[in-house]
Parts: structure tokens; C-alpha cells; sequence
């Protein structure tokens, strides 16, 4: 295992900037998850931290030895891939033990029994890939990055190739196995659910930049930056261009600041903004509205499975002013202020 510490990490090709100067420490044990959209730079930085692409600029250390110029054989790096990448003409056994095939181990045939125990998988060593089913295949590839005993385990979106209920599953699996073994981990992902449930940190990136580091609800709550607060949450945060002094604030800003809220914080009301229903989406336990209002559009969930509102009904919306976020017009959220429309929301 290892603590893990990147310095002002970059990696350019000619003009093009993927990793723009990051700096981040995982501790040894810890599990966290790089979250972004797609071209923000998460799996650059993963195939710097596995020896694939050598860092333009900065360090990569582990336990405070720079590994730059390490080969990606002696980092000691464990990698799940998006595809899982198996060797079809070997067996499940075959294919956990051929991380070892170099190394002098041994007790490797016990170790990847022991690995293929944890992963739950023992039934199926005599079988080749082809015979398994994607959950199968994919603890297969977790049990041989792990074989080896990785200093660090990388997961490159490792769940997208299933369907929603194995995902489900896998997301506890995973989090029960590198829990237990205590491996230094980092998952690469774009998907929000993935990167909240199964990570004790989430690291959000955009443009080559760690937007912000924290826990899930940090990211929620209390987003830093108006692309966290669109990016988190499912569904997507308020957002809305409001005139400071509409809201009833003093803010030292030029321009119009965007007002963040809740779809979840927004309910019907006697009283508040009026509004006139565009769009119902039922969501199973949920009701997921689409409004139009004198605020811009706005979404708004009720904890109803049956729907209360139709297409073209007028309603008033409420909302506490306390669960309202401001962001300034460079999209750094301004702290401690909200909205106060007093005529409008009513707690």
C-alpha cells in the first residue's frame, strides 16, 4: 500500500493541455474517485499514476518517491480496465495468475486461488472469458489486479459495461474488497452514483483542474464552483441569473449572480413564484416537474409516485431562502450568502 501525492501534475501534447497543473494526496488506504465529464482529464491523470504516459510537468510520488521515470512494471500498480481486457484463450486461473508469470512467487497458484475466494469466483476458474457473464468477467479482472498485491489499484470506469442491477451489486462488491484488503484505490469515472457510493472522497475534475476534493455530501451541499453544483446531483441543480439586487443582496460583484437550488428544496405552495407546469416525469418513488416561472425554468421533485400536477397547470413555488447558494459571475460560490426574496419564499 501507499500514500500517493501528485505535485502540479500536467501532461500536454502540443497545445493541447489534458492535465493542467494538479496537486493531490491520498492517503495509504484510502479510496477515492476522480468524477468528471468526459475530456476533463480523469483517465490522462490515471495513465500517468500506471507509467502509460510520462507527466509533461510536476511529480507523481509514491511514498514520497518520485516514480516519473519508473517503469509501469516496477510502479507495482493494479489496473481494472473499462473492458476488462481478459485472455480469451486462457482460463479464469490463467489469466489471475499472468500477472505473476515473471515473478519469483512461490505460493502464486494459493495466492490467485485466495483472490479468486475473495472475489467470489472459485466455481468458475476452469472457465474461459467467453463463458462468463459480464459481472463475472469483471471480478476476474479485479481478482488479477490484485493478484500481484498493488501499492495502488486504478479502476478505469470499471462498471459501465453492465446493466443497472449488476452495477448495483458490483458497486458494494468492490468497495467490500479493496475495504478489506486496504489497497491505496482510485476509480475514474463520469458517473456521479458510482463516485458518491463507492469512494471516501470524490475528487470533481473539469478542464484539466480539480474543481474540488471532499466527501459527497461536501460536493452536494456545498459546491465551491458553479460547474460542481450543475455537474453533482441527479436531478441537476437550479440554476438560475438573477439581479443581486432582486434577491435582496449586497454583493461586491458586477453582473448578474446565479442563484443554485435544490430540485428537492422547491415544493407547492399557497404562497411564492408563480409558475405553470411543462413537463411531468415519474420517477418510480418520485414526481420530477418541469415549470416555467418568472425565475426561468425550474425543476422541482415531489416524493410521490403518482403524479399531482399535469401539463399546463399554474401553481406557486416555495423554497426556504436558507437552502439557496449565490455564485458570482466567475462562478466561485459566494459564501454564506443567499437569496432573501421575501415576497417569494416562504419557509
Amino acid at each position: 500500500m501507499a500514500e500517493i501525492e501528485l505535485r502540479n501534475l500536467s501532461k500536454a501534447w502540443d497545445a493541447s493541455v489534458a492535465v493542467d497543473g494538479i496537486d493531490l494526496t491520498l492517503a495509504d488506504g484510502e479510496f477515492a474517485a476522480i468524477l468528471g465529464p468526459s475530456g476533463c482529464g480523469k483517465s490522462t491523470t490515471l495513465f500517468m499514476l500506471s507509467g502509460v504516459y510520462t507527466p509533461t510537468g510536476g511529480e507523481i510520488r509514491f511514498d514520497g518517491a518520485v516514480v516519473n521515470d519508473v517503469e509501469p512494471r516496477d510502479r507495482n500498480v493494479g489496473i481494472v480496465f473499462q473492458s476488462y481486457a481478459l485472455y480469451p484463450n486462457m482460463s479464469v486461473l490463467q489469466n489471475i495468475l499472468f500477472p505473476l508469470r515473471f515473478k519469483q512467487v512461490d505460493d502464486a497458484d494459493k495466492r490467485a486461488r485466495e483472490m479468486a475466494e475473495l472475489v467470489q469466483i472459485t466455481p468458475l476458474l476452469d472457465r474461459r472469458p467467453s463463458q462468463l457473464s459480464g459481472g463475472q468477467q469483471q471480478r476476474v479482472a479485479l481478482a488479477r489486479a490484485l493478484v500481484k498485491r498493488p501499492n495502488l489499484l486504478l479502476l478505469d470506469e470499471p462498471l459501465s459495461n453492465l446493466d443497472a442491477t449488476l452495477r448495483l451489486t458490483m458497486r458494494a462488491e468492490i468497495r467490500r474488497i479493496v475495504t478489506e484488503l486496504g489497497v491505496t484505490t482510485i476509480l475514474v469515472t463520469h458517473d456521479q452514483l458510482e463516485a458518491t457510493t463507492m469512494a471516501d472522497r470524490v475528487i470533481c475534475m473539469n478542464a484539466g483542474r480539480i474543481e474540488q476534493t471532499g466527501s459527497a455530501e461536501d460536493l452536494y451541499l456545498r459546491p465551491d464552483t458553479l460547474f460542481v453544483a450543475g455537474f453533482i446531483g441527479s436531478p441537476p441543480m437550479n440554476l438560475l441569473a438573477v439581479d443581486p439586487s432582486a434577491a435582496g443582496l449586497r454583493l461586491d460583484v458586477d453582473g448578474p449572480v446565479t442563484l443554485g437550488l435544490r430540485p428537492e428544496l422547491l415544493r407547492a405552495a399557497e404562497t411564492g413564484v408563480p409558475a405553470t407546469v411543462s413537463h411531468v416525469e415519474p420517477m418510480g418513488r418520485e414526481t420530477l416537474y418541469t415549470a416555467q416561472s418568472e425565475l426561468g425554468q425550474v425543476r422541482f421533485l415531489e416524493p410521490t409516485a403518482r403524479p399531482n400536477w399535469a401539463f399546463g397547470d399554474m401553481l406557486k413555488l416555495a423554497f426556504d431562502p436558507a437552502d439557496t447558494l449565490l455564485f458570482a459571475p466567475d462562478g466561485q460560490r459566494v459564501p454564506d450568502a443567499h437569496a432573501t426574496w421575501k415576497d417569494l419564499a416562504h419557509a
